[in-house]
């Protein structure tokens, strides 16, 4: 029998964390979407993945697109991972008051961050209630700084 979801979910809180946005951009749909799973995956190819809830209205945007950036956030950036974290807020606006940047693909890159992975999609996994994007990373930029973390259920910084 299966762990509970609220078992699986109070363990899960205990793994420290980065805390990262994924921003995508099309024609159609502009965001982004606050996440914690996000995890390198190849060096040759350079891979990495995040996971994303089936409910998300992102999947469809970013499959279209071709192309999403992963922003590693900084510690002084909590407010902008709040912001598209929340569900009552238009992540387009959002994205669009931070005057992102691009890199190789065209996906919004966002300023400040410590750093941003411009991806093309390469493959999208069905897994349980969360869809898996793996993409190929293009291009990079970082910069220095502390990152924002988040550990049981709270954002954390280093000490």
């Amino acid at each position: 029998m299966p762990a509970s979801i609220d078992q699986f979910k109070t363990s899960l809180s205990l793994w420290a964390s980065g805390v990262s946005v994924i921003t995508y951009g099309s024609s159609h749909q502009k965001g982004g979407v606050t996440v914690s799973s996000f995890s390198s995956v190849s060096l040759e190819p350079p891979l990495v993945l995040f996971c994303l809830a089936k409910h998300s209205k992102a999947k469809e945007a970013i499959e279209s697109a071709g192309n999403f950036a992963v922003n590693i956030l900084s510690s002084e950036q909590k407010q902008i991972s709040a912001d598209f974290a929340s569900g009552s807020l238009d992540k387009a606006v959002v994205l669009e008051g931070l005057n992102p940047g691009k890199l190789s693909t065209g996906a919004p890159i966002l300023n400040g961050c410590l750093a941003s992975l411009d991806c093309l999609v390469h493959q999208i996994l069905d897994a349980g209630d969360h869809w898996i994007f793996l993409g190929q990373v293009e291009a990079v930029v970082t910069k220095e700084g502390s990152p924002l973390l988040y550990f049981n259920r709270n954002y954390r910084e280093l000490v």
